[in-house]
């Protein structure tokens, strides 16, 4: 980010101070056209001690307020309160300009082809391969994930479920298809994005949509997924995001992820599917495996063929092995070290890393 802060003068604009930084790693995951905003934003703040409240004109290349409007969406609340802030200072003027001005020069060389743009244009009204409209004909899929401590034991119990709608003749019937015990350490988060990674293999091949009550999930597979996968699944602070190796499986090809309301006491197909994936979920819960047994489950999950066959590596498709392989060639020295004193053990057949007593990660 650069900007150059100038006075005008009978001469002209008179540079009186430069500045210059780097945007944050959340930021660097958004459109081009977003970090605009917050270049602008960056642009504002540098000069308010040498300003004091003076009127201020921005001058920038990009419909700064139009990106504002249309970027609310993916921005996060703070973000938003900020800039809104900003761009409401009463002696702050935005002014877009088409000419070259000092800071383009900073920040990048200036090309002919980039002088006039539609700002607009360049911002997708929808980056998500996951649709937010019922895909007709799909395979229809109900998903949920309980999280909760027994107060007797003070243990934490989680699971997760799947819920299929079929239709028989003229009525629909829901058919639990997947109840997965999950360890303690799932919280209630990940029990439910664990839920949706089983339905989209659930779906693998198919269309299909799912339905999921908490707005977590939703917003996670619409937007938030492959923002956080483009800044490499660090938060604005440079730490990884928690349920980072989760999130990078959750990659679909052909799906629609709904949000749907939660104890409506409807008996619509929807409200019906929802609360038997609840009520499925927190059955889960009650048979996790407890603290002795966690290390004999793979990634700390039991599927429903996991019961009988623990001994076994996890089977992952392509597609996760290769997110697996790049989170961990992504692991810091220390965490490798860590593995190796546990005896990790490098699979042939999949380059994945695991620990060779129990096949873990």
């Amino acid at each position: 980010m650069t900007a150059v802060l100038t006075q005008k003068t009978s001469m002209g604009h008179k540079p009186i101070a430069f500045y210059s930084g780097l945007l944050d790693p959340v930021m660097k995951g958004y459109h081009p056209r977003e970090q605009a905003l917050a270049t602008a934003a960056f642009a504002v703040q540098k000069s308010t001690t040498i300003v004091m409240g003076l009127p201020l004109t921005l001058y920038v290349e990009h419909a700064v307020f139009t990106i504002f409007q249309k970027s609310k969406s993916t921005l996060t609340t703070q973000r938003v309160s900020g800039y809104e802030v900003i761009l409401s200072i009463p002696s702050f003027q935005l002014v877009r300009c088409h000419t070259v001005n000092p800071a383009t020069f900073f920040a990048h060389p200036v090309s002919d082809d980039e002088q006039v743009h539609d700002c607009a244009a360049y911002i997708p009204e929808e980056e998500s391969k996951v649709g937010k409209d019922p895909i007709p004909g799909s395979t229809l899929l109900f998903v949920d994930g309980s999280s909760f401590i027994d107060q007797e034991t003070g243990i934490r119990h989680s699971g997760a479920a799947i819920v299929k709608a079929e239709q028989q003749g003229s009525s629909d019937i829901l058919q639990i298809v997947s109840q997965i015990p999950l360890t303690s350490h799932f919280s209630a988060q990940a029990a439910k994005l664990v839920a949706i990674i089983e339905a989209l293999q659930h779906a693998e091949g198919l269309e299909g949509t799912i339905y999921s009550d908490p707005a977590y999930v939703t917003t996670t597979m619409h937007s938030s997924i492959h923002q956080w996968e483009s800044r490499g699944f660090l938060k604005s602070d440079g730490s990884p995001v928690m349920h980072k190796d989760l999130l990078a499986l959750t990659l679909p090809s052909k799906v629609a992820v709904i949000k749907c309301a939660a104890h409506t006491n409807q008996q619509d197909l929807v409200s019906r599917g929802n609360v038997l994936a609840d009520w499925a979920a927190k059955e889960a819960a009650k048979t996790s495996p407890n603290d002795s047994e966690q290390d004999e489950h793979t990634l700390g999950m039991m599927t429903s063929k996991q019961k009988n066959a623990t001994e076994l590596p996890p089977q992952y498709t392509e597609k996760a092995q290769l997110h697996v392989r790049e989170l961990q060639e992504q692991a810091l020295p220390h965490e490798r070290e860590l593995w190796d004193q546990r005896g990790r053990i490098q699979s042939p057949t999949d380059c994945i890393y695991r620990q060779e007593s129990t096949g873990n990660q």
